[in-house]
């Protein structure tokens, strides 16, 4: 009969030993790393206005206006109207979070675009323009134009900027489908 190796023998102890070390390495820590886990930065135009603290929204589009306000925590009212959508709520929420989330695809500056005229990008008259009042907050107001060429994106420009935005699409969404600009 042959006997273990002196090695093999040595072997299991320090296995054990490592693999209880792990177990309390993991207990002190509290839990395992998590690779790839990226806390969420909010990237929009709409920063300065966390969209909890909006009391009122503007929309123009054309010579039509429409005018919302937030009755409660529980949701937003049509001011002067009589008809409201049934998701008035969730499609107002649904902008405001989108405003203040979604980072522009680009930035286009007044040296990118000289010489061309905002009829260009469909801001001369705008599309629709979305005005937001917030508690403690500068008023936020952002003209919506037409889409880019493959139909992902939208221009847009804020009114206290010179540049010219491009946004996803689904941004102005929100606000299309209340107004019934398509």
């Amino acid at each position: 009969m042959v006997a273990p190796s002196p090695l093999r023998r040595f072997a299991w102890p320090v296995a054990a030993i490592l693999a209880v070390a792990a177990i309390a390495a993991l207990a002190l820590r509290g839990s395992r790393p998590d690779p790839g886990r990226v806390e969420f930065i909010p990237a929009g135009v709409m920063l300065h206005i966390p969209p909890e603290r909006v009391t009122r929204v503007l929309l123009v589009a054309g010579k039509r206006r429409w005018e919302f306000a937030r009755r409660d925590a529980a949701g937003w009212i049509a001011v002067a109207s009589r008809s409201t959508p049934p998701d008035l709520a969730d499609r107002i929420e649904t902008g405001l979070r989108f405003l203040h989330a979604s980072s522009p695809e680009r930035v286009l500056t007044a040296q990118d675009l000289e010489g061309a005229p905002d009829e260009e990008f469909g801001l001369d008259p705008p599309r629709y323009v979305v005005s937001i009042q917030a508690t403690d907050a500068e008023p936020f107001t952002i003209q919506f134009g037409t889409t880019t060429a493959p139909g992902v994106s939208q221009y847009a420009r804020v009114s206290s900027r010179d540049e010219l935005l491009i946004l996803p699409r689904f941004v102005g969404e929100p606000w299309e489908r209340l107004t019934g600009v398509q």
